[in-house]
Parts: C-alpha cells; structure tokens; sequence
C-alpha cells in the first residue's frame, strides 16, 4: 500500500498547515479593503477642499448690492475695475487681502458695475 502526499489529509510540512478557522474571509477582506479607498478619498477630498479654500468669498464680481457706511472716500468704478484693481489703486500700505476684504465687507458684497460709487475703507 503506497501512501500519496497528495491525497493525504495530513499536510507533509506541518509547520505551513493552517487550520481551517485560521484561513481569512475572503470576502471580508476585500470589503474592508473598499471600506478604507472610499474613506481615504473622502479624507483626500476634504483635505483638498480646506487647503483650497472652497466656499470662501470671491473678490470677483457678483450680484450683491453694496451697503452705505462710514468711509474716507469713494471710487467710480470704471470698465474693466474689479475689487482687485481698485485695492492695488487706493490700499497704500495695506495688505490687498485684508483691504479687498474691506471693501467687501464695506459695499455689502463683490458687485462692482460700472458707475458704481465704491466705498473705501
């Protein structure tokens, strides 16, 4: 009677043989695995849009209509002005994110139409 290796139910190398409990899920694994890419892209998105700084306030135009407060003078806007421009013309000394964050807190907005009496800080 010969005995064949391959036919045993007794692994030949016992040190590899793993019982039947021990061996992983494989449809456990690989849900697990699209768990964690779908929350890594979540992570990978979010942190994109807190370092671009989506949702912040444009200093472009808009359709906002500017607020009359207190101010040391006022600009006509011209063709072609955006808060951009007429910051670099008047700001002086001033960083132009904080003075284009000025005017728009100061003109209700990011509007800027030609005629437009624009309020400067």
């Amino acid at each position: 009677m010969t005995h064949s290796l391959y036919h045993s139910s007794v692994s030949p190398f016992p040190s590899m043989a793993r019982p039947a409990a021990a061996r992983p899920n494989y449809l456990a694994r690989r849900a697990l695995a699209v768990v964690l890419m779908v929350v890594t892209l979540i992570l990978a998105v979010a942190v994109f849009v807190l370092l671009a700084g989506l949702g912040g306030r444009p200093a472009s135009a808009s359709q906002a209509e500017p607020a009359i407060t207190q101010t040391s003078g006022v600009h006509v806007a011209q063709a072609g002005d955006s808060l951009w421009s007429i910051a670099e013309e008047h700001r002086g000394d001033v960083g132009i994110d904080r003075f284009v964050e000025a005017l728009i807190d100061l003109n209700g907005g990011t509007a800027v139409q030609i005629g437009q009496a624009i309020h400067l800080p």
